[in-house]
């Protein structure tokens, strides 16, 4: 099924998989996206957890990227949203407990779409996660896609 189009008000809730694709390479689509974002023509929100996972993961792989990683944090310092632990529980009734604050970020954002390159949890789960929670899970390919 094809990914609906990205409305001018919709909110895209980025997860770190596309975080750390962003910070570790200068050119594809993940920096794409974070740069459409940077400069108002998508809106892109993220949660304290997406940075600490990032910079875990940056840290043990590609320590090189931390400096980037720090300027993109430093852009969205202050704007950043947490989901409520109700809410995650609540989600991990549908969702593996681990993707469960991913998905409770995107809800408490009122995102309508999660960005993600996690195929092994939450893009295989990109159907149940729509259907209970209206929440569309695609790459930022996906994204870019539909944002033309």
């Amino acid at each position: 099924m094809a990914s609906p189009p990205i409305e001018p008000a919709s909110k895209l809730f980025i997860d770190s998989s596309v975080l750390i694709a962003a910070a570790i390479s200068p050119r594809g689509s993940a920096r794409d996206l974070i740069i459409a974002g940077l400069s108002g023509g998508l809106t892109l929100v993220l949660s304290a957890l997406i940075f600490e996972e990032t910079e875990r993961n940056l840290a043990k792989k590609y320590p090189r990227a931390l400096p980037m990683l720090e300027i993109l944090r430093t852009a969205w310092e202050g704007t950043l949203v947490e989901p409520d632990p109700a809410l995650i529980r609540r989600v991990g009734k549908v969702v593996a407990l681990k993707d469960a604050p991913i998905v409770a970020g995107a809800l408490t954002a009122q995102a309508t779409w999660l960005v993600t390159y996690d195929r092994r949890h939450l893009l295989r789960q990109k159907d149940p996660i729509r259907t209970m929670f209206g929440i569309t899970v695609a790459t930022p390919d996906e994204v870019l896609a539909a944002s033309r």
